[in-house]
């Protein structure tokens, strides 16, 4: 099978496809340096050329406290963006699997959510990924999938746990949120998922 994924430069990206390799698909890895997925005819001129039979995006916006600044340019990308990724897809007759977010629920839950509970996103950083759940539902009716994932840590790139185990390593004592509850989720398992999803 051959898999397009936007996003391959970032640390979900970069997983993906070796999973997407590993799995023995034909993977178009494409960075955000070759295919800027806010731009609606780079995407679908992109898709449309490679012929992929399924798209993955993990293009996003993933500075959840930067999205509080700058909400337009988080959905921008994580919102529209993804529409124009899934739009291309089902144009091109792929598949379309957006990767999505726990912040699209208001964190009030006292066990885990369910696919079907109700949204309601408190930050500008889970209303931009409701957007983009909206858009690529409204763009790929009945061939897409939205996985929604929390807390991602992996090798390739920054993140909660990378940076706990630094500061750790330099200081006695730290400081840090204690009143979240979450599922820190491995990038590598999540990639497996998504290939074979």
């Amino acid at each position: 099978m051959r898999l397009l994924l936007t996003g391959a430069a970032g640390m979900l990206g970069h997983d993906v496809t070796a999973a997407a390799r590993g799995a023995g698909h034909d993977v178009v890895p494409l960075s955000r340096h070759e295919l800027d997925v806010r731009d609606r005819a780079a995407a679908h001129a992109a898709i449309a050329a490679a012929a992929p039979h399924a798209v993955i995006n993990c293009a996003a916006w993933t500075d959840v406290d930067g999205a509080e600044a700058d909400e337009p340019a988080a959905t921008a990308l994580n919102g529209e963006a993804a529409g124009h990724v899934a739009a291309a897809a089902a144009a091109a007759g792929a598949f379309a699997v957006q990767v999505s977010t726990d912040y699209v629920f208001d964190g009030t839950a006292s066990e885990p959510y369910t696919e079907s509970a109700p949204t309601g996103p408190r930050s500008a950083y889970g209303r931009s990924k409701l957007t983009g759940e909206r858009a690529v539902a409204a763009a790929a009716p009945g061939t897409h999938a939205i996985v929604r994932t929390s807390w991602l840590f992996g090798a390739h790139g920054g993140n909660f746990v990378a940076t706990m185990l630094r500061l750790a390593g330099e200081r006695e004592r730290l400081t840090v949120v204690d009143d979240q509850v979450g599922c820190p989720t491995f990038t590598g398992h999540l990639a497996t998922a998504l290939v074979e999803i």
